[in-house]
């Protein structure tokens, strides 16, 4: 009896764990979009790496660590306006970097997401 119970369980569980593995074909607009993605976050990421923007963002009120979170929750097109808006920027433009951090964190504030800033109240 005890080993018709074991095979009674052991049965469904063996039939049940496998799944067929299914292969899909990656276009290579999707690699490329991917990887522009990856490129995009890690240079604004390297952005507030610098001295200049991390001391910047602590006398504003804001860690480096909560801007490098929301900067990692960020989407594909959001990252590629920052990016593009920092590339066009000249160099003394560090300011406008974190600005424009200022303002995502604000919004996500607004949303509901995050509470960075006790007098936000969320929508």
């Amino acid at each position: 009896m005890n080993k018709f119970l074991k095979a009674s369980i052991l049965c469904p569980m063996l039939v049940l764990g496998m799944s067929q593995a299914s292969a899909a074909v990656f276009s290579s607009e999707q690699v490329i979009a991917n990887q522009q993605f990856n490129f995009n976050k890690q240079q604004v990421l390297s952005y507030v790496d610098s001295a200049e923007v991390q001391n910047k963002l602590i006398e504003l009120g804001v860690s480096p660590a909560d801007a490098k979170q929301r900067i990692a929750n960020m989407t594909a097109e959001e990252l590629s306006a920052l990016n593009s808006q920092m590339n066009e920027m000249p160099a003394g433009g560090i300011v406008g970097v974190v600005v424009t951090v200022l303002v995502v964190v604000v919004v996500t504030d607004l949303m509901g997401l995050t509470d960075v800033y006790p007098f936000i109240n969320p929508i």
